[in-house]
């Protein structure tokens, strides 16, 4: 760890300042709907530097209080000189500021955002002959990922106390033989700390909201039955209903199970659908599917769950399917349904809003298009899941009652605007 004088401090804080003002322009710019990254206006505490490479260029870690959150940037250091001759991935280009150490005063930069700094940044946390960057994929709240030719880097932006969840989640499912994953490489952990995470490259992979969407719009295009057009992602859906299971599977070895209070789980459901719309409740097939989980469910088991499991989150590879973003840090207890159900709401989501945003013409006919789609790939997700060997000892072995379970948490989610507590 770097020492840190009062004078160091308070050059620190004023370029993480900019750093978190920069960031949240950025989300800003993306019409991000919850915009979380620190202003300029916020106080700015540095906590600790850590020096992960020494002279010019040089490479400062640090984590530092920004309001009520704590904040975890990569500093580059460059000679005045060499400054102009940097070359920023898109999405940075002028300079955080300036910092004055031992070695002299050096030009401060986002280091994941220079070709050259970003790869002496992956080889402080796993020595690799890595040559370039070659984009970066994700900058959001949860961090920025950046690929290179055989791994992908994430850091974590914003930091929890104490082990981030989703490295707790990959590395538990990794060790417990779930190889629907990008393996973790290495960690990058300090005092007790998650800061990052290395993992392998999944070369030609393409993402589940791209798969979708390429069988949605070929099904528009042509019309009929889903099963008749050319992109039928039925086969894709029961093989991500297989993949789920083995997941689950693996969580349960992994952090084992514990009976799930059904009745406390569906008073809740109950009253964020009261705040939300409460002539839901009055609905018949409603209360009946509630009545019927409420009297039916009391051998249910909760495991931990990946907690938002949807189409934006899995990625098909030329070896299947697999879980691409573990960021989700709701680390509690839920049936393993909980996740199904989360799966299932991105398959409406996807065809409704493709039917209905993209294809403003002829509106009403796609909309019915839409519906055959989602009913025929749910069905095949539920397929899938319920075959997997071993899955019996997790959900209920009467289909109307999985059913019945999906739908809640389904309504659970939408009654929440889709952030739903785990128990």
């Amino acid at each position: 760890m770097a020492e840190i004088n009062e004078g160091l401090r308070s050059s620190l804080a004023a370029l993480i300042s900019t750093w978190a003002a920069r960031r949240t322009e950025r989300a800003r710019r993306r019409d991000l709907e919850r915009v979380a990254a620190a202003s300029v206006d916020l106080p700015v505490h540095v906590e600790e530097v850590a020096m992960l490479r020494p002279g010019r260029p040089g490479l400062l870690d640090v984590v530092a209080a920004v309001g009520d959150r704590t904040a975890h940037a990569v500093l580059g250091l460059l000679p005045p000189d060499a400054a102009d001759a940097r070359r920023p991935l898109p999405g940075e280009d002028a300079p955080l500021g300036t910092l004055e150490d031992g070695d002299g005063p050096a030009v401060v930069v986002d280091a994941l955002y220079d070709t050259a700094l970003a790869p002496l940044v992956l080889d402080a946390i796993v020595p690799r002959d890595e040559p370039a960057v070659l984009e970066v994929v994700t900058d959001d709240d949860s961090g920025t990922v950046l690929v290179f030719d055989a791994c992908c880097l994430t850091v974590f932006t914003w930091l929890a106390e104490g082990p981030d969840p989703s490295v707790e989640l990959l590395v538990a499912l990794d060790e417990a033989g779930f190889n629907h994953l990008a393996a973790p490489l290495g960690l990058w952990r300090r005092h007790g700390r998650d800061l990052g995470v290395v993992q392998e490259r999944l070369a030609g992979s393409s993402g589940g909201m791209a798969v979708a969407l390429t069988s949605l719009r070929d099904l528009y295009a042509a019309g009929g039955a889903p099963e008749d057009a050319g992109g039928d992602f039925a086969t894709e859906a029961n093989a991500i209903g297989t993949m789920t299971a083995r997941m689950h599977l693996a969580l349960e070895r992994a952090f084992g199970h514990e009976p799930l209070d059904v009745t406390s789980w569906c008073s809740d459901v109950e009253s964020a659908v009261r705040r939300w719309d409460p002539s839901l409740l009055d609905a018949v097939p409603i209360v009946e599917t509630l009545s019927h989980v409420r009297r039916a469910g009391h051998d249910l088991v909760a495991i931990r769950t990946h907690g938002d499991l949807e189409l934006g989150r899995i990625a098909r590879t030329d070896h299947g399917w697999v879980v691409v973003d573990f960021s989700v840090t709701r680390a509690g207890l839920r049936s393993p349904l909980a996740d199904v159900a989360d799966m299932a709401a991105s398959f409406h989501r996807v065809a409704l809003v493709e039917a209905t945003e993209n294809h403003p013409a002829g509106r009403a006919a796609l909309v019915a298009l839409a519906q055959a789609w989602e009913d025929r790939n749910r069905k095949a997700l539920l397929a899938g899941y319920l075959s997997t060997p071993g899955i019996e000892a997790l959900v209920p072995s009467e289909r109307r009652l999985v059913e019945d379970v999906v739908a809640v948490y389904e309504l659970q989610r939408a009654a929440t605007g889709g952030s739903v507590k785990q128990t």
